[in-house]
This record gives C-alpha cells, structure tokens and sequence, in this order.
C-alpha cells in the first residue's frame, strides 16, 4: 500500500530540450477567432441525453449559440473558421479532482498529456512547498502557470483550484491550536484554494484546521487522520473524501481498534482481510448517510487501488502508455509495485489485496445510491496513474462500480465545476459557459470507453484538432527520449 509520491523529483531536462518541447507543443494551437462548430451532437451531461444533430457559435472562447440553424444568422460569416463536426459527439471537457502536476517538468511532459487526453482542468492536491524545496517548483510557480494555462500562452488544463502542502505534523507531535489556525491563515493569504490534510494530524488539530478554513471560505480535503472516523471528519467540516479506502476503515466492527491502535494509512494484509470479511453494510450506510446530509463530495480514486489488486500482472504494469512517462518515475512506479507484491506475496494474500479494491468499487456504487456526490479523480502521478489519459480509466472504474455512463460523465464535468461553484463557466455545453470541449467520434453515453474517441478538444479561443493531439503526444515521447 506504499504511496511513493513522484511529483517532486528534481531531475531536470536541459534547457534547450525543455524549450524545444514546449515550442512544439506551442505551435500545435490553433486560435481561429469565432468558431463555427457544425454537424455535432450535443452530450446534455446533466440530463444524460444526446441531442439531435446541431451547429454551436464560438465566440471570444464562450459559447455564443446552439441550435440547428446557428450559420442562417451570422451577420459576418465569412470571418467564421467554420469545422465539420462530422456527426461527432460534442461533451463538456473532463476536469480531474484529484490531480498532482507540481514537477519541473511539468510543462513539457505534463500539461500536453491532459489536454490531449480531454482533460481540461484539474484540481491540484499538492500545490505549495513545505520548507525549501531546490528545483521545485511551489505555489507561486503554480499560480503563474494557472494565469498563463488562462491567458492562453501555455498548453495544459486549467488549474482551477490549488492546495496547500498536506498538514501532516510528525506523531505525537503536540501542535496548537495557534500553530494550526496560523498555518491556515498563512496559506489564505499565499492564496491557496485548499488546505489539505493528511493522515498524522490529531483530530483536534483537524477541528481547528476546519474551522478556521471554513471561517476563511477555504475547502478542506485530503487524507483523514487515522485516529478520526469518517462521520467524525464530515461533521467537523470536511468538504470532500479522497480515496475509497476511508469508507473500508470505517466499515465493520474493528473500526474503532483499527483507528485507535494503527500508525499508518497502508493497512496489513491482515487488516484488509478484516475490513473485507466483517463489512458491515448497514454500518457503512451510516456514514454514507452523513456524507448525504453534510454535502461532503466523495472522489474515490479507484485507479489506485487497482494499482495494489493488479501489481503482479505483466499486462498491467507493461501498458503502452508507459512512453509517455520518464524513467525516474517508471523506476519508482515499478518499485511500489514491488513493494506490493512483497507485502502480499502469496496468492492468498494477493485475493485479498483484490478483494479490498473491489470491496471500494461495491461502496462507491452505494455511496451514488446514498446520495452522495460523487467526482472523478485520479491521483494523477500516482503509480501507474497517467496524466490525462487515467481519467477515463477512472470514468470506466465508476462505471464497474455500478454509475450509469451518465453519472459517471456528471461526475467528471458538471458535477466538478458545481463542487468548485464554477458551473457558470464550466462543464456543460450550454451558452454562456467557457467553450472548453471534446468532439468525440462515438456515444459515451452508449460505452464509457469511446471517451478515449476524442477527434479535437477546444479550450476557450483555442483548437487542436486529432493531428495537434497526435503532435503534442509525439513530443512527450520524444522530448523523454533525449533526456
């Protein structure tokens, strides 16, 4: 269950390799001024319907009309870049909520990833540095991306909201609560989004952490402390749960022996047997039901346990999608898995680690039935969780985890940009809002898969059509091949 965090590693490329890659990927944008999108279907996420065949107006990077006859009514045409749509699929962009793009290398091996991959904007969960950090890049840094990603002169997602460092103070550390709503006002006034927690801080620290963010209007997410259940973090002002395996924690009847005796957030082999054997529906249901009632949104990130339930499978760990990743981190993703497979060596042991996977796709499943809002995530960087193109693995695990298509669409698009109250700009195709979209070449809505069927994606005033993704994609593998 190791986490080996791969986003801060301080390898370089050169910089004439650097500013090649970025240069390429520059020239792949296309900034045609009003649009005239023509021939599409129209993915109405919200109410899981496709429309019938329709032209959509791009103007200034909003979208201006939609309708059957838009082009009757343009006064200028012959200013309109006019684009076949070909009877494609025309769907909000995916916006990742759980997503880690703080490395050197980021604008070169990152940022063209998502977007070739339809992933228009994240939510970064690691945004600051904690203490001095030589050659990585911290908020600042971070902000100016988001303004330049925004301004339209850089290539990537649109950072939509970023995090503190996780708050992780070393056990038995006796924090105050000064320190803690000090640290909280700190990162306020850097102008962090969200104060992340992690699994070592106290929950009265966490009390105080919450409430000071909630007094600030800053969202709190990230890791539980283990000796805090669920219910205990909701009430207290969590505003979303990453990762599934916080629900299994506080599932059956050793919850409260686990959370008041374990010093770690990777459980033993024994443990995950427990946590599977001695589930405890009706009591999970509890905590569901106080997610429910307190508008805590749940981003499962099945992607990384699926990484712990398949770490032994050569088809799995060789994935043609490795190219785009460079070698020091295949070392470590490798490593963790490694570190796996030696935790649970034994095929006994293995079924087991698979069992607490699935186990978490079963909770997401009743968490949606629950009423729970629920947004797609990936832990981007994560082992073996690539940037970008891992989002519509995370769209199929929601769908195995029993959301319809639509749902797990929602959870990607309109219900992202409702939790960050951005649904006036953001994920719906409807007037007004930011023209951030992908055509696709087949029904999502029909196969979750055909999400990976993209044949352009716009961002705002800008267009990159099938042959600029292929370019951008060709560059990582090759900006990686000169390192």
């Amino acid at each position: 269950m190791t986490r080996i965090k791969k986003l801060l590693f301080t390898i370089v490329l050169t910089l004439s390799v650097l500013q090649a890659a970025f240069a390429q990927s520059q020239v792949t944008a296309q900034n045609p001024g009003t649009i005239l999108l023509d021939a599409v279907r129209i993915i109405e996420v919200t109410a899981g319907t496709v429309s019938d065949i329709q032209q959509v107006l791009i103007q200034d990077g909003r979208i201006a009309a939609i309708g059957d006859s838009v082009a009757e009514n343009l006064t200028n045409a012959a200013d309109v870049h006019r684009i076949d749509g070909n009877n494609g699929y025309l769907m909000p962009g995916l916006m990742d909520m759980h997503a880690h793009i703080r490395h050197p290398l980021a604008e070169s091996l990152i940022f063209p990833q998502f977007v070739a991959n339809g992933v228009t904007g994240i939510r970064e969960m690691n945004s600051e540095c904690d203490g001095p950090q030589p050659g990585a890049p911290c908020l600042q840094q971070m902000q100016s991306w988001q303004q330049r990603i925004d301004a339209g002169e850089l290539v990537g997602p649109r950072l939509l909201a970023l995090s503190s460092f996780p708050v992780n103070p070393p056990w038995d550390y006796e924090v105050t609560e000064e320190q803690i709503r000090g640290l909280v006002a700190e990162m306020d006034n850097r102008g962090v989004d969200l104060i992340k927690t992690y699994f070592r801080l106290s929950p009265q620290a966490f009390h105080w952490l919450a409430d000071e963010a909630g007094r600030r209007e800053l969202m709190v997410s990230g890791h539980l402390p283990v000796p805090m259940t669920v219910a205990e973090a909701v009430q207290a002002g969590l505003d979303s749960l990453e990762h599934a395996r916080d629900l299994l924690f506080d599932c059956f009847p050793g919850s409260s022996e686990f959370r008041s005796t374990q010093r770690t957030q990777n459980p033993s082999v024994d443990w995950l047997q427990r946590m599977v054997t001695e589930h405890n529906s009706a009591q999970c249901e509890q905590v569901l039901q106080t997610m429910a009632d307190n508008d805590t949104w749940y981003v499962p990130t099945h992607v990384t346990r699926r990484m712990d339930a398949m770490a032994g499978d050569s088809e799995f760990r060789n994935d043609p999608r490795r190219q785009y990743i460079w070698p020091e981190v295949l070392q470590s993703w490798d490593a963790d898995a490694d570190n796996m497979l030696a935790m649970a060596p034994s095929p006994e042991e293995r079924a087991i680690v698979a069992s607490f996977y699935q186990k978490g796709l079963e909770l997401t499943g009743q968490a949606q039935d629950a009423g729970v809002r629920i947004l797609m995530g990936t832990d981007s960087g994560d082992s073996f969780s690539y940037f970008g193109a891992s989002a519509h693995d995370e769209l199929q695990e929601l769908v195995k985890a029993g959301l319809t298509p639509a749902q797990a669409l929602q959870a990607a698009t309109i219900s992202a940009a409702e939790f960050l109250g951005m649904q006036d700009d953001y994920g719906n195709v409807t007037i007004g809002n930011v023209a951030d979209l992908i055509l696709l070449r087949a029904n999502p809505l029909d196969d979750i898969r055909n999400t990976t069927e993209i044949e352009a994606v716009f961002m705002g005033e800008r267009y990159y059509d099938r042959d600029a993704l292929d370019t951008m994609l060709q560059d990582v593998v090759e900006a990686i091949a000169a390192m």
